[in-house]
């Protein structure tokens, strides 16, 4: 199987790491890239991942074809939500307590229903059953902040069920209620910067978001209760290109980087904090590779986090002699002790 994957992803023009290099010494990280879940679903490109405590499978939102589908262990794909309101499916947030789907519906101009007026417009949250994908609220987010591009991109839930949504064209963090009612949580100018900035988004028990910024690399600590006292999180290096965080603990956050202000890191770290994420240091790293990996999730202590190339698309897009990735993978690079 691994043999007749690998040779799918060169015949497909996926770039492989000759060798996938644990770059700063951490038990957490592995450096075996055959371990993961292959994803065979043509044209998908995945961004957000999830997975499902209830029935063990991995969730996946499309860019290209907007939709969500689930990947079992053996890497088994049926689509769970196909929804014509949505253009592409970034961030995606399981609610296992109330049991919902969350998805974050926006326009980039590569998707399958994109059109050129929505690009950059189009912003929602969309809710569905988790167990079977029945649409269940459609929240427009676009007329938050009037006369601004927008791209809704990942998201979070508290304990309550509020959603937290990050803007990364319109430097905004959204809110909207288990009842549907939207609103700008947060607003700033320093949220601003070198095209996407807000991006990966978690809640801490604490009662506090951790939002990362990916065009510089800075993290932001915001609470709940007062989002104008946020602050930055001081690090040891700025994570140029974060795009996906997984809080793996009260004190440990990965931070997933691809691409973003001409650099490519393509690198995943883990951080600890001492004091509450006032500060935080990496302790360890793992490089994977020109694969654009976006986010991630950990299921039974394991990190699992999604390939979806989504740098290759739009140039695919343009060259009618450049097929779409038939292969994706969802890749499993590090394991809790």
């Amino acid at each position: 199987m691994l043999k007749k994957t690998l040779a799918t992803l060169l015949l497909l023009g996926v770039a492989l790491p000759a060798h996938v290099a644990v770059t700063h010494a951490d038990s957490f990280f592995h450096d075996d890239a055959t371990l993961g879940v292959d994803v065979p679903s043509p044209g998908l490109y995945p961004e957000g991942i999830e997975h499902d405590t209830e029935t063990g499978s991995f969730l996946l939102g499309s860019i290209r074809k907007g939709k969500v589908v689930r990947v079992t262990s053996d890497g088994a794909v049926e689509t769970l939500v196909d929804d014509e309101r949505l253009r592409s499916v970034v961030g995606i947030r399981v609610d296992r307590e109330r049991g919902r789907l969350l998805v974050n519906n926006a326009d980039y101009g590569v998707a399958e229903r994109s059109a050129p007026e929505d690009r950059f417009q189009t912003a929602a949250l969309a809710i569905y059953d988790l167990s079977n994908g029945t649409p269940l609220q459609y929240v427009d987010l676009s007329r938050l902040r009037p006369g601004e591009a927008r791209f809704v991109n990942d998201l979070t839930i508290d304990a309550d069920g509020n959603a937290y949504i990050t803007d990364s064209l319109a430097a905004a963090i959204y809110r909207v209620t288990p009842a549907g009612d939207a609103s700008v949580f947060l607003t700033h100018e320093i949220f601003r910067g070198d095209g996407f900035n807000l991006n990966g988004i978690q809640t801490h028990p604490d009662g506090f978001l951790i939002v990362a910024k990916k065009s510089d690399g800075r993290l932001f600590r915001v609470p709940l209760d007062a989002p104008e006292a946020f602050e930055e999180i001081a690090l040891d290096r700025a994570l140029v290109g974060t795009d996906g965080l997984v809080l793996a603990g009260e004190n440990e956050l990965i931070a997933i980087t691809n691409r973003a202000s001409g650099q490519a890191p393509n690198t995943i770290h883990r951080l600890v904090s001492e004091d509450n994420w006032a500060s935080a240091r990496v302790v360890g790293s793992v490089e994977t590779g020109d694969v654009y990996a976006t986010t991630g999730t950990i299921r039974d202590g394991r990190l699992f986090v999604s390939q979806g190339h989504l740098h290759t698309l739009p140039a695919t897009l343009k060259d009618d002699a450049t097929p779409l990735l038939e292969m994706f993978r969802i890749r499993e690079v590090g394991m809790q002790k």
